[in-house]
């Protein structure tokens, strides 16, 4: 099949990579501490009002109290009154009042989770806004397509209800689409008495981000093949599909020692990701930086001299990088200010067929991304939209060493290997097993009160015993197999040592 996505949830950090045309295409990875709160819905309660800001702190039994803006107020946004700006918060909120909110941002370091009152409730081809009195569609369609929605939607929201059309709605028949907005409405009305019954605070829903990544990813390719290693995560896909009658996918479940990402050579994939320099397939390169403020890749034509002229050499390496750019945006998940440095064309006509090039790749794009132009400077600067973080950021850490100027990868990235070797060389012939580590990867890797540990040693069936060294680097190995009490003791003597 052209279409394939390969799924490693059984472990605590969560994987997924879509390969089309037998080439990697796009690679997400979720970390337990990276797990975002955006989309849960929860009972809250009022605990303080703040006049001056036009704000309320809401308690969702999670962490800081959240800040819900009175704008995010269905009875803000219903009353019809021009004057309903000049009024306070207070007008529509009370102290200790029970509310229903949504995370519209996770919390931070220094500020609690952004909330709002005007619920979504998420579908696959629409989404649904019990009291968000208004209709949207999908940017991606042309204005004539959007209107004839907008219309169609009209016949069937009840005020105070809105909507949003996604992209699939528009390849959905309409008996598929109003069958997912019933949906919708009963899983609206399933919250409500829930939040009825419930102690307050407490969490209604809970979005479950990487299947619902995982199914967007289907319903854009279409069709291809499913192939996991958690069984409950292949029955919910398959289960969500069944109303999705246009899309044709096959499930497999993988259940091999070796870890699934290892088997499809996608860990190799990362470790490429991952590096500075991507080389091209005509000897000329890319160097690609990624800071705070921006990602900047440059272009350089390396090994690359060309058998023509100048001119044509260097349009036809710009070209080669406008392609392979387009593929290291999505596959490294980066966002937000991008500045490309192509080498320098003094020929307008090129700048604009290496633009028309690179807007091409990005069509493939399913992120939101916008070309700005060149500079005077002969820089081309261009924009994704960021929603989460990059793939570098997910895996790797500002290096202790060298204080940043470099990265190496982290405790937490190291401790999640280790729990999938471990599951890779499983053996019934040994009752415990020895790691050698520093104290970081140990302390990630065992989890407070030890339930990771007690969980892993009741899953393998062994004892895990570990020798923490001083490093600079947060780094594992496994020493050896073999007998408890004979590890045991090896290890008494290293300590006496």
């Amino acid at each position: 099949m052209s279409n394939s996505i390969i799924v490693n949830a059984k472990t605590r950090e969560k994987r997924y990579a879509v390969i089309q045309h037998e080439k990697v295409s796009k690679i997400i990875i979720q970390q337990p501490q990276d797990i975002t709160k955006v989309g849960n819905v929860y009972i809250g309660k009022v605990m303080s009002i703040k006049p001056g800001i036009n704000a309320a702190f809401i308690d969702i039994g999670e962490g800081r109290h959240g800040y819900l803006h009175r704008d995010q107020l269905p009875s803000f946004l219903h009353q019809d009154d021009d004057r309903k700006h000049s009024y306070p918060i207070s007008k529509y909120v009370t102290l200790g009042q029970k509310i229903i909110v949504q995370v519209k941002k996770d919390e931070t370091s220094f500020k609690g989770p952004l909330l709002t009152a005007i619920i979504e409730i998420q579908g696959d081809r629409l989404i649904y806004l019990p009291e968000g009195k208004y209709i949207a569609v999908s940017k991606k369609s042309d204005e004539t397509t959007r209107k004839e929605w907008r219309k169609r939607a009209n016949q069937f929201i009840k005020d105070p209800e809105g909507l949003i059309i996604r992209t699939a709605a528009f390849q959905s028949s309409q008996s598929e689409w109003e069958q997912e907005l019933e949906k919708l409405r009963n899983t609206y009305s399933n919250l409500l008495k829930q939040a009825a019954t419930k102690k307050v605070p407490s969490l209604l829903f809970e979005n479950n981000n990487l299947e619902t990544a995982v199914f967007q990813e289907m319903v854009r390719l279409k069709s291809g093949e499913i192939i996991g290693d958690d069984t409950g995560f292949i029955q919910r896909l398959e289960t969500r599909i069944q109303t999705h009658p246009h899309l044709s996918w096959s499930f497999q479940y993988y259940n091999e020692r070796q870890n699934i990402f290892s088997s499809y050579h996608i860990d190799g994939e990362i470790q490429h990701a991952l590096k500075r320099i991507v080389w091209l397939e005509n000897g000329a390169y890319l160097v690609i930086d990624e800071t705070e403020a921006l990602i900047s890749i440059d272009v350089n034509t390396g090994k690359f001299t060309g058998k023509q002229n100048q001119k044509e050499t260097v349009l036809k390496t710009n070209i080669l990088a406008a392609k392979a750019i387009g593929t290291q945006l999505k596959l490294r998940d980066y966002g937000g200010m991008i500045l490309i440095d192509f080498i320098d064309m003094q020929v307008d006509s090129y700048r604009e067929e290496v633009r028309r090039v690179l807007q091409e790749e990005l069509k493939k794009d399913p992120r939101q991304t916008k070309i700005i132009g060149f500079t005077p400077l002969g820089i081309l600067e261009m924009t994704r939209k960021k929603t989460r973080k990059s793939l570098a950021e997910t895996l790797l850490m500002p290096c202790p060493v060298c204080k940043g100027s470099g990265k190496i990868e982290s405790p937490e990235t190291l401790a999640f290997r280790l729990e999938r070797e471990l599951w890779e060389m499983l053996s019934s012939e040994y009752d415990a097993v020895l790691i050698e580590c520093t104290e970081d990867v140990k302390d990630c890797f065992c989890g407070d009160n030890q339930i990771h540990l007690q969980r892993l040693e009741t899953f393998l069936h062994m004892k895990l015993l570990f020798h923490v060294k001083q490093d600079a680097h947060p780094f594992y190995s496994i020493r050896q197999f073999g007998r408890y009490e004979d590890l045991r003791g090896k290890l008494k003597l290293s300590h006496a040592d």
